[in-house]
């Protein structure tokens, strides 16, 4: 019994420390519990202080909304033709003869429509890009719109006399087509002068304007003004004569038939015949237009002997590597059992 007060008693006493030292940790300021104010105490406001040992707001200043200047335009030239103005310059594809996509597929539209309209006459598109060759470089390396008008116009070169060997030409079209009111002067990929334009004008590609600056339009022109008078371009008289009426000059028709045959066999001219050469004969010419080799044609009135023909020499062993050892030969299963044994 005796201990046992003593141990109340030391509970009494550590129950009584304990409250006096939460009544301190309270009074000093520190946190206490929550609505654990004693009473006769007032909670402490809390000033804003100064702030030190940073630099003093300064208010800003306002500034006035400015636009930035623009930026200086290009300086435009005026455009001597304005239809040719605007347009976007469709993706250039060398077909594999070097010749652009668009441009060859202008040729071989011209040769499709001329075998419906002259069936006779015989105008291939390998000849029409021959003459685009010379003319132009193939409309400039296929500088065009997507429909084939070029991008700029193509001119030859004013025909007043100040050149050697070219004619003075008058004035035909006002300077409607050619831009100068003076002379004429050759326009487009296939280089027509106004006044050969107004005769064989030409809608290639369907879109209701004939227009010389066309690149299908100018070949099925061209193919036309081949033709003309009947023409049969696959013998080869009439074909240098035709090429001859588009140029009158035997070196430019001896190089636009260069162009045309190779273009024909699928490539292009290594050496064309320089202006002291002679020119290619009229049969090979008509050969090589459609596209076969010529070869020389025997004698009338000689049998052209037929070629000996040797027999096959019978096949021999195949040499063994240098250097590997020879194998000996197989013995043979199926043939017949040796007369001698």
């Amino acid at each position: 019994m005796r201990i046992r007060g003593l141990l109340a008693v030391a509970i009494l006493l550590a129950g009584a420390s304990a409250t006096a030292a939460s009544t301190d940790f309270i009074e000093t300021g520190l946190p206490r519990a929550v609505g654990a104010e004693p009473p006769g105490t007032t909670s402490i406001e809390l000033t804003a202080l100064p702030p030190t040992g940073f630099l003093k707001p300064v208010p800003r200043v306002p500034r006035s909304q400015r636009t930035a200047p623009p930026p200086p335009s290009p300086e435009m030239l005026a455009p001597e033709f304005p239809a040719l103005t605007g347009l976007i310059a469709a993706p250039i594809l060398l077909s594999a003869l070097g010749i652009p996509e668009i441009i060859l597929n202008a040729y071989r539209a011209a040769e499709l429509e001329m075998m419906l309209e002259a069936p006779t006459c015989g105008v291939s598109w390998n000849l029409l890009a021959g003459i685009g060759r010379i003319e132009s470089g193939h409309a400039r390396g296929g500088r065009t719109d997507a429909v084939g008008t070029t991008l700029g116009p193509i001119l030859g070169p004013v025909l007043d006399g100040h050149l050697a060997g070219n004619e003075i030409i008058r004035d035909t079209d006002g300077g409607r087509i050619d831009g100068d009111a003076q002379h004429d002067r050759a326009v487009g990929p296939m280089q027509f002068i106004p006044s050969t334009w107004a005769s064989y004008a030409s809608d290639g590609n369907g879109d209701g304007v004939a227009d010389p600056h066309n690149i299908f339009d100018a070949a099925l022109a061209a193919g036309r003004y081949l033709c003309a008078g009947g023409a049969d371009l696959r013998d080869g008289d009439q074909l240098r004569r035709a090429v001859l009426r588009y140029n009158n000059s035997s070196v430019y028709a001896t190089t636009v038939i260069g162009w045309a045959q190779a273009y024909g066999r699928g490539t292009t001219p290594d050496a064309l015949h320089s202006p002291g050469s002679s020119a290619p004969s009229d049969a090979s010419t008509a050969q090589l237009m459609a596209g076969t080799p010529s070869s020389p044609t025997p004698q009338q009135g000689t049998d052209t002997p037929e070629p000996e023909i040797s027999p096959e020499a019978p096949p021999g062993p195949v040499p063994a590597f240098p250097g590997l050892p020879q194998l000996p030969p197989l013995p043979c299963l199926l043939c017949p059992p040796d007369s001698r044994e």
